[in-house]
């Protein structure tokens, strides 16, 4: 048969072989972190190697190091995923209004949330304290790429002190935002407004709480 009949690799166009390629390979990233959570939840992290979570996913050891370079970097995938979808939001409207940047980015997170992936990572996190102490601290540094623009928002030079304050209650209020999206999940329109209200106030106090701490005008 000719090497160019139809359904033979020569007969895909190359765009094509590259998507089929590409989702398999984001079939077996799904297939490995999903596996390696649900390990650590069960075992717990210090006592699940490599080794264990490439025979549960039934691929080598090498195929797993090849989608994650350590075992900590499947444990903090999760939630470095959500950080980098932070920065891209950023990153894409460096100009943008802080509010309606991050409402786009909290909406997003909504809309691409996946029941079971929270429910590992939740399990994980349960049985685990100290990933979740991580993960939080990886959201956390993605968050400062919202300072300067916290700053503009409140109107503060961003080395005042209230605006530490501020950045700080708003991270927390962000990451316990996306803790509570596996039970707000689908059109929860309430709880997200909520939400954006309650990062509004935040921003609003840091600004108020310096206004009054300015000394008068002589």
């Amino acid at each position: 048969m000719d090497a160019t009949a139809a359904g033979s690799p020569a007969a895909t166009p190359p765009a094509q072989r590259q998507g089929l390629r590409e989702r398999s390979k984001a079939k077996r990233y799904t297939l490995i972190q999903h596996t390696a959570m649900r390990l650590f939840a069960e075992r717990g992290y210090d006592n699940t190697t490599i080794a264990d979570i490439a025979e549960a996913a039934e691929v080598a050891p090498r195929t797993v190091s090849g989608y994650f370079p350590t075992k900590l970097d499947i444990a903090t995938s999760f939630a470095d995923s959500l950080a980098a979808r932070l920065t891209a939001t950023f990153t894409a409207e460096p100009q943008g209004d802080l509010m309606a940047v991050l409402d786009s980015w909290l909406t997003r997170e909504r809309e691409l949330a996946d029941p079971e992936l929270f429910a590992l990572a939740d399990a994980m996190y349960q049985a685990n304290p100290e990933l979740k102490a991580i993960s939080g601290a990886h959201v956390a540094e993605a968050a400062e790429l919202a300072r300067t623009a916290i700053a503009e928002h409140v109107g503060l030079p961003e080395d005042h002190p209230m605006l530490a304050v501020g950045k700080a209650a708003f991270g927390a209020a962000l990451t316990a935002y996306v803790s509570a999206l596996p039970h707000h999940l689908g059109p929860d329109e309430d709880f997200h407004r909520s939400v954006m209200l309650f990062l509004g106030a935040v921003l609003d106090a840091a600004r108020h709480a310096a206004d009054s701490a300015e000394p008068a005008a002589p």
